[in-house]
């Protein structure tokens, strides 16, 4: 990858290759050209603004070496490649070098090849998308015996806490995960496609609603390896190859069963007036990181790309009902409409007396012991645990030990109830039928780009091909909102 850039082709010098190499096109190619298909692939590579990326892709190349490809002819390349829905880079070129039409519409007459292309993927995500990972660790991605999830349930492998310490550091300083591992891509789908959607209508400047929701991404790779060596006798500790190092196992609510690979979270708006859902911001993540650690992380990240983009609201579902999270979108000033899970709800199955207090099976007020300030919550003990009863005919029944039973009872200060848009209002529920704009999103890069049909393994060349689509999905609403 000791490559030196000599050449970067600019906007310009693509719109003169298309005026003035058309003639060398046949006539049917010409007719071709004006089919629908390719009408919209043209549109995307004039819309697609190279120059916008320059200072971002020169400084990922050496400054001696070999002279490189031109990586403008690669991004395009890229991005056709998902716009035709074709997995395989191989079986790609192989299209582009039997279509002079797909050649002149990145314009250039002789694509590089296939290893070019992977070099390609290599500098933008800094990590080789062929690992050669020996280990001498036999089941090192083993399933652990979990209990059965219902439908629409995820594993609660989270506190709090978590939640918490992670808002804590996104809070005292918002640009902690500028050195992380997408950044890159993150940076190139920021200045090729949100800011110029921005500057463009596409995403509103005031009342911005942003919604993030995750989504189960399958890899087709064995967790179980297989052996480096295989002349190896089964009496020997082999070394073990795994294809897909960087996943692990998650649950899949949907089809309610493990799997094994990655979850990606976009975080998107929707335009009500040109009726299209734009992708603002994807990540990708282990399967087992839960939606609610992920919220906070992709939504920071997204904050500190998108200075001049402040969104009115954050839209969630109950995955992400975390009171940390609340108080970290109340301090970033955006309005959280999340909606709550099942845990948050429990205070109301509590009876309680005049002031308050939870009253117990025996019918006693308990007795209030503290004030739990980061949860929002007072906490109630047994009365008799604490002497001020002398009998309760309920005590070898409920008191499993001399501590005596507790209970919590939220404060009216709770950020997750005394919200300026309230809980199941008409209006809370007018602005979170947004949120659908990120689950289509999410279905757009799954089925429509047939992400989840590619045979790939890796993280980084899975998070390199999403990116490439949702900079399809944007080019692709500019055609639907006549902006040619």
């Amino acid at each position: 990858l000791l490559s030196m850039l000599l050449l970067f082709s600019s906007d310009c010098d693509y719109l003169a290759f298309l005026n003035s190499e058309k003639c060398r096109l046949s006539h049917s190619d010409l007719i071709r050209l004006s089919s629908k298909q390719l009408r919209i692939a043209l549109f995307k590579m004039k819309k697609t603004g190279v120059d916008l990326i320059r200072d971002l892709i020169s400084q990922l190349y050496s400054s001696f070496g070999r002279p490189a490809d031109d990586p403008a002819v690669l991004l395009r390349s890229f991005i056709l490649k998902q716009h035709f829905r074709i997995a395989s880079i191989k079986e790609w070129c192989a299209f582009v070098q039997s279509d002079p039409l797909v050649q002149y519409l990145i314009g250039y007459w002789n694509v590089p090849g296939p290893a070019t292309h992977y070099d390609f993927i290599i500098r933008l995500t800094g990590r080789d998308p062929h690992p050669n990972e020996e280990l001498e660790i036999p089941n090192l991605f083993k399933k652990v015996n979990r209990d059965r999830l219902k439908k629409g349930e995820k594993w609660v492998n989270f506190s709090d806490d978590d939640v918490s310490s992670l808002c804590d550091k996104y809070l005292s300083d918002p640009s902690a995960d500028s050195d992380r591992a997408l950044y890159t891509l993150q940076a190139l789908m920021n200045s090729l496609i949100v800011t110029p959607s921005a500057d463009l209508g596409l995403i509103p400047d005031s009342g911005l609603k942003v919604a993030g929701d995750g989504t189960c991404l399958h890899v087709h790779a064995s967790p179980n390896g297989h052996k480096a060596d295989k002349t190896i006798t089964d009496n020997d500790t082999p070394n073990i190859r795994y294809s897909c190092i960087d996943g692990d196992w998650g649950w899949d609510s949907d089809v309610e069963k493990e799997y094994f690979g990655f979850t990606l979270f976009n975080i998107s708006c929707h335009n009500p007036d040109l009726k299209v859902d734009l992708p603002l911001f994807l990540t990708l993540v282990k399967a087992s990181q839960h939606d609610s650690l992920t919220a906070v992380s992709a939504f920071a990240q997204f904050m500190d790309m998108n200075p001049a983009l402040h969104p009115t609201y954050a839209l969630f579902d109950s995955a992400m009902d975390a009171l940390p999270f609340y108080s970290f979108l109340y301090k970033n000033h955006v309005i959280p409409i999340i909606d709550q899970n099942k845990r948050s709800t429990s205070d109301k199955k509590k009876q309680l007396d005049g002031n308050g207090a939870p009253i117990c099976d025996a019918g006693f007020s308990m007795i209030p012991f503290g004030n739990d300030k980061s949860r929002y919550r007072i906490k109630y003990r047994c009365p008799l645990a604490l002497g001020k009863i002398d009998h309760c005919t309920y005590d070898e029944q409920c008191r499993t030990s001399d501590y005596g039973k507790t209970a919590y009872v939220k404060t009216l200060d709770s950020p997750r109830d005394n919200l300026l848009v309230p809980y199941r209002s008409d209006r809370w529920k007018a602005i979170y039928n947004y949120r659908t704009s990120t689950e289509r999103i999410n279905t757009r890069i799954l089925n429509d780009y047939k992400q989840h049909s590619t045979y790939v393994r890796e993280g980084a060349k899975h998070a390199f091909i999403a990116i490439f689509n949702a900079i399809n999905i944007q080019w692709m609403h500019g055609i639907n909102s006549r902006l040619i």
